[in-house]
């Protein structure tokens, strides 16, 4: 836990390492993970460093490996775990005088050639094959479909095809005769002519013979195709359209598509050339099918067909012998992908970091970097132990040198559970070195805060199981990640595992202190309250309108439910406003107790650095303006929660005897503030409860008078917290700058030099001497900067108390949406008595609750708590 309270330890080395063992050394330094290297290098791009050619390398076999990658998934293979062959091999070359890395990347580089060119070579066999294959397929259905074409004219059964003629007349084209068919060309004097008064044969043995062409197309291009063909020919052609019944591979993309067949007549070659630019235009394809004449022969088509049908056949049979190749590889592949996509990335990222080396002597290379001081023993141990393998004892050394620069990096020690809080906290602001990690508070107030949004111990139990769901199936979920790689959205939730139970349990714990269970009330205890009917539990019937009782005097055991709310508020008439009381009151209370904590942590900081002026001109009336007016506001919370009120309007009621609590003589006529024998002052005396939002408004708006007073000099009190608070602000405000100046002033300067202070910007001052850590600034830069610092924190702290009142605004949505899908849905169905409908009922409000109550307001209650603990908690924690 220490190393994760403050940054662990560091210290800055100097590595000495001969050039033949870098790589090994590099390597397991890697393994150790505990340093991290600086660049020596900086003047140098990144293709002047010395290892550059193998970083190009490694890219290299990067590339060919996402290129088997993509083999591998086109098949569905799953990747084996990683192997350990190349580093049997590593181990065994530490024995040689050099560790050969440069043969390791040549025996990849060969063996990913070799795999690569195979892949290749069979890919485009197989695209032209199955280009060849598609493209035979859509010939056969031309030669089908125009063979049905000639049957269906000679049988004079063109109606039952699907003929498209574009020469309609709506485009002013000669009217359709009564067989379906219309004149390819008009003549007025004789009415009509060609194939309308003819057929086919009519025109072919007569005075005419008429060109055709047959191709395959789109089915949803069919429509723009038949508009272009008319308007472009002007009519002078002849179409007609067969759809294909399934669909069939596209030639070119090799997508199943849906298809339609054409045949075209025609007369002129300008006609013929004007079709085929429109076939290109709309990707038809055109097949040499044979004219009309051979297709009438049936038994020239029937030779065609057979022909085609038997190079279909002999087609796919190349095609499944050239897939089956192809899986085998894949799947020797897929058996070794692990283990090459692992030595690749880390024998690139060994090169990336000998990069950052400097090699002042020959044969020798030196680097720098930060190391965990714990773990600086086991390095120079690994160093030596590897250069003692490889018979170069004593060419190496690591040892601590001057700090580069004052602050060494962060470095925390994390677990599985602890992982998640870090990254949160994180991704918000790294800590600085040896700063306290708000991580380690974190890991409770999270869950916790997302406990009093979430509150319910059904649904809480809900988020519980699905953490320990994933906590059980982390293991396969690891092995499916070695394998097939890892899913960035689903590793994120896997790592959130720990802290969905946490949330769970929190959701539990605030359930079961709100009594709230799928918005239901449990009566775990027996009530402190009884109506008529009722004995000692809420159970019974109680009519509306009825009083409840304390079934013990007031403040005594029996009149205390043991844990959590009395179930009694929950049928309630005024459930609502106690709720809202309760949840408002608490949600202030954690609010000021973290955001007092977040400023507690920055003066321990400024403690444990030395830093003063931090923490006298900053922590301290940060602190004194905190608890004179946030946390006093929750004194008055407790305060008014101690209090035993019906005593004191007791203690403010006229008798029956006409007396005053305190026996002095009283009419009903008299002011509470008479009769009262507090005598505190304000309207109430003391004698009655307080509305404490008007209280703190009044504090700063009107100080000194308090109408309803809760202790006797309230209205002194407060006046003297709010003086105190005031006179914090401009101590906060001209404080450090002053002292900064002062600081400035008495150390000696030449007479020449302005007035100017030095001040770090950043706030990472240590005992560094280093000058380009230090900025030089005026005084007034000094005072604005300041001056920011302290209207973020005035303004910040009522904002922030503000905001955290999302807690009771989320809490109550939560319940409430609860309760409406109960009482419509399930208590509606119950209400019917009808099985059936009870089942229906119980469905829907299932389904209605995973998905607003599980999923969408789980979501919005972890987004606000993230967001509290952003900009609410981290804010006011800033570094000294």
């Amino acid at each position: 836990m220490g190393s994760w309270w403050r940054s662990r330890d560091m210290k800055y080395v100097s590595l000495i390492l001969s050039e033949d063992a870098a790589h090994e050394c590099v390597h397991n330094l890697g393994e150790l993970s505990a340093l991290q290297f600086t660049d020596l290098n900086p003047e140098q791009t990144a293709f002047q460093r010395r290892y550059v050619n193998y970083v190009k390398r490694c890219d290299e076999l990067e590339r060919k490996l996402r290129f088997i990658l993509k083999e591998i998934e086109a098949f569905g293979l799953q990747i084996s775990s990683t192997s350990h062959t190349y580093e049997m091999e590593t181990t065994t070359s530490k024995t040689t005088a050099s560790r050969s890395s440069a043969l390791l990347l040549d025996t990849l580089e060969a063996e990913l050639e070799e795999y690569e060119t195979q892949l290749l070579e069979l890919n485009t066999y197989s695209n032209e094959l199955t280009h060849k294959y598609n493209e035979k397929v859509e010939f056969q259905e031309c030669l089908e479909k125009g063979r049905k074409f000639l049957a269906a004219e000679a049988d004079g059964a063109s109606s039952k095809l699907d003929t498209v003629n574009p020469l309609s007349s709506a485009y002013g084209a000669p009217a359709i005769s009564e067989d379906g068919m219309q004149p390819l060309l008009a003549d007025a004097s004789r009415g009509h002519s060609g194939l309308a008064s003819g057929g086919f044969k009519h025109v072919i043995e007569g005075e005419m013979k008429f060109s055709s062409t047959v191709g395959i197309l789109k089915a949803d291009e069919k429509s723009r195709f038949e508009r272009m063909l008319f308007r472009s020919t002007r009519g002078n052609c002849f179409a007609r359209f067969a759809e294909v019944e399934r669909p069939i591979a596209d030639a070119a993309t090799g997508r199943p598509e849906f298809k339609i067949v054409f045949i075209v007549f025609f007369k002129s070659e300008v006609i013929s050339a004007i079709i085929n630019k429109i076939c290109d235009a709309f990707g038809a394809r055109q097949y040499p099918v044979p004219d009309h004449l051979t297709l009438g022969n049936a038994s020239q088509l029937g030779l065609i067909v057979r022909e085609t049908t038997s190079e279909l056949a002999d087609a796919r049979e190349v095609l499944l012998k050239n897939r089956e190749l192809r899986l085998a590889l894949c799947s020797r592949l897929a058996r070794r992908y692990s283990e090459w996509k692992a030595v690749v990335l880390r024998e690139k990222a060994i090169y990336h970091v000998l990069n950052l080396f400097r090699a002042d002597v020959s044969g020798m290379l030196r680097g720098e970097g930060w190391i965990v001081a714990s773990a600086e023993v086991d390095a120079r141990t690994l160093i030596s132990q590897t250069h003692a393998a490889m018979d170069l004892a004593g060419a190496s050394m690591l040892s601590q040198v001057p700090l580069p620069w004052p602050v060494p990096p962060t470095s925390f020690d994390v677990n599985e559970f602890t992982y998640a809080f870090q990254e949160f906290v994180d991704t918000y602001g790294v800590p600085r070195y040896k700063e306290i990690n708000p991580a380690l508070f974190t890991a409770v107030t999270f869950p916790f805060l997302f406990g009093m949004m979430y509150g319910d111990i059904g649904h809480g139990a809900c988020i519980l199981l699905g953490g320990i769901y994933l906590l059980i199936t982390h293991p396969a979920y690891r092995r499916c990640v070695s394998s097939a790689g890892e899913n960035e959205m689903l590793g994120g939730v896997y790592a959130s595992r720990y802290m969905l139970i946490t949330m769970g349990l929190c959701a539990i714990y605030v359930g079961f202190v709100y009594n709230d269970c799928f918005s239901l009330a449990l009566a775990l205890f027996d009530s402190g309250y009884l109506w008529e009917g009722s004995k000692g539990s809420v159970a019974g019937s109680v009519d509306g309108g009825a009083e409840a009782n304390l079934s013990a005097p007031y403040g005594s055991t029996g009149s205390i439910y043991p844990f959590g709310v009395d179930p009694a508020w929950h049928i309630s008439s005024n459930e609502l406003l106690f709720f809202n009381s309760m949840k408002m009151k608490t949600a202030v209370i954690f609010g000021v107790v973290q955001m007092t904590g977040g400023i507690f942590l920055k003066g321990l900081n400024a403690l444990y650095f030395g830093d003063r002026a931090v923490f006298w001109l900053e922590f301290m009336p940060m602190i004194i303006f905190d608890f004179c007016l946030f946390v006093y506001m929750a004194v008055l919370i407790f305060t008014k929660w101690a209090i035993n009120w019906d005593r004191r309007q007791l203690m403010g009621s006229c008798g029956i005897d006409g007396l005053t609590f305190d026996q002095r003589p009283c009419s009903d006529g008299d002011s509470l503030k008479h009769k009262c024998a507090l005598n505190f002052g304000g309207e109430t005396g003391g004698c009655a409860p307080p509305n404490l939002i008007n209280q703190l408004i009044n504090i700063a708006l009107n100080p000194g008078v308090v109408d309803e007073p809760m202790y006797s000099g309230q209205g002194s009190a407060q006046s003297a917290l709010l003086a105190i608070a005031f006179l914090s602000v401009p101590v906060l405000l001209l404080g450090k700058p002053v002292y900064i100046y002062f600081q400035h002033a008495s150390q000696p300067a030449s007479a020449s030099q302005p007035i100017s202070t030095q001040i770090e910007m950043d706030q990472d001052s240590t005992s560094s001497e280093d000058p380009k850590s230090k900025e030089v600034h005026s005084f007034s830069e000094v005072l604005i900067h300041q001056c920011i610092e302290t209207i973020e924190f005035v303004l910040g702290m009522v904002s922030n108390t503000a905001s955290y009142l999302r807690l009771w605004a989320l809490s109550l949505a939560h319940t409430e949406l609860a309760q409406v899908f109960w009482e419509k849905i399930m208590r509606t169905a119950i209400n019917a008595n009808s099985i059936f409908f009870v089942f229906v009922a119980y469905s829907t409000f299932a389904v209605v609750t995973a998905a607003v109550l599980l999923a969408m307001d789980l979501l919005e209650c972890f987004l606000h708590a993230l967001r509290l603990h952003w900009v609410r908690y981290s804010s006011r924690k800033a570094s000294h």
